[in-house]
């Protein structure tokens, strides 16, 4: 059985520390093997919404975007996903950020152009598998707001009641 650590938090107090959740179903005779981790609040990740896009003067597989982070000040971000629009809202690694697969977001020039941060799909945010495009988020999102809503959850798997003969 794999179910999610938050969602019984729902139901009952439990330790912050998910490794004492384990052990607290161990000692009530539900064997815990597995526990995993989905996503993270990561430094310097942050919502942003698309403001503009066009094609990348000196690459054909790149588009040149124009986002709002909240700040005031659009920021230009060089992408190689297709799956976005303008309007849409999408995790930026600001320059500083360090994603879980251990990549530092700098200011960097690609083919010629300056970006200033990394749009991120699931998989660079250590989110999921899918790294065919950005990580769309909900309308609701709050632009400038720190991206991690929703996003980070335990589960314990592979749990088992114990016989007790």
């Amino acid at each position: 059985m794999k179910f999610s650590v938050n969602w019984l938090r729902e139901f009952v107090d439990l330790p912050k520390n998910v490794e004492e959740v384990a052990e607290l179903l161990t000692r009530a005779g539900v064997e815990t093997k597995n526990i995993e981790t989905r996503g993270a609040k990561i430094d310097k990740v942050i919502v942003s919404q698309v403001t503009a896009s066009s094609r990348h003067p000196n690459a054909d597989r790149l588009t040149v975007c124009e986002v709002d982070d909240g700040s005031g000040t659009k920021r230009q971000i060089v992408c190689g996903a297709t799956n976005y629009k303008v309007g849409d809202k999408v995790p930026l690694a600001l320059p500083g950020a360090k994603l879980p697969n251990g990549t530092e977001i700098r200011k960097s020039k690609l083919r010629g152009v300056e970006s200033e941060g990394m749009l991120c799909s699931a998989i660079e945010l250590g989110l999921g598998q899918d790294a065919a495009g950005l990580l769309i988020l909900s309308p609701a999102a709050t632009i400038g707001a720190p991206h991690r809503t929703g996003a980070i959850w335990s589960a314990i798997s592979d749990s088992r009641a114990k016989s007790r003969h």
